[in-house]
């Protein structure tokens, strides 16, 4: 199925008419990968475009998770936006992983931690991430309507192992603003509770 998925002869698919608004917004993406779970989940589409929103940040963008349902999805569905400063796709694998793995099953809302016992990339001992608002784009720029519903991107953003007590200790706003917090470095220094 893919991306590029077609309903009717010359009627574009919600794939296509989300790919034409992420492409407005970011221009063509240098690759597009495909990742499908065991579990018989729909196949996730991930997007990469360097240098956005500034230089030396690698952007990627699912598709595919807001083709499933969730009791919590009334108003919009969400697809994952990740932006950091790294050359490897692995970071943007690991969020249509997680979307793949837990789609109709976890509602990805703000505060959602998605973790796993092994590091997402070779250049970082993150392992896991958690669902907030994009980085760089105002709500309206981050939600795409589609014909039978709309689309919100939430951002997701790394967390190390032993960072995940600490986030539900503060919570996501302490977590947030703390000096440690580095939304796009994938080797900053660990939250920490100073006691």
């Amino acid at each position: 199925m893919g991306l590029f998925s077609f309903k009717k002869k010359n009627q574009k698919s919600n794939a296509e008419i989300f790919l034409n608004n992420i492409t407005d917004m970011f221009g063509e993406p240098y690759i597009i990968r495909t990742v499908k779970h065991e579990n018989n989940s729909l196949p996730i589409s991930v997007m990469f475009w360097r240098d956005i929103p500034e230089e030396g940040i690698l952007t990627s963008v699912t598709y595919g998770l807001s083709e499933a349902n969730h009791p919590d999805w009334k108003y919009s569905k969400p697809e994952i936006i990740l932006s950091l400063e790294t050359d490897d796709e692995s970071w943007g694998i690991g969020t249509a992983i997680f979307a793949s793995d837990f789609q109709g099953e976890k509602s990805f809302t703000y505060g959602s931690i998605f973790t796993t016992d092994t590091p997402i990339s070779n250049e970082s001992e993150m392992t896991g991430f958690f669902v907030f608002a994009p980085s760089f784009l105002e709500q309206a720029d981050a939600t795409i309507h589609l014909p039978d519903y709309k689309v919100h991107l939430s951002g997701m953003y790394p967390i190390y192992k032993e960072e995940v007590d600490v986030y539900n200790e503060i919570g996501l706003e302490k977590f947030w603003k703390h000096p440690n917090f580095d939304l796009y470095n994938v080797n900053r220094k660990r939250v920490i509770i100073n006691k």
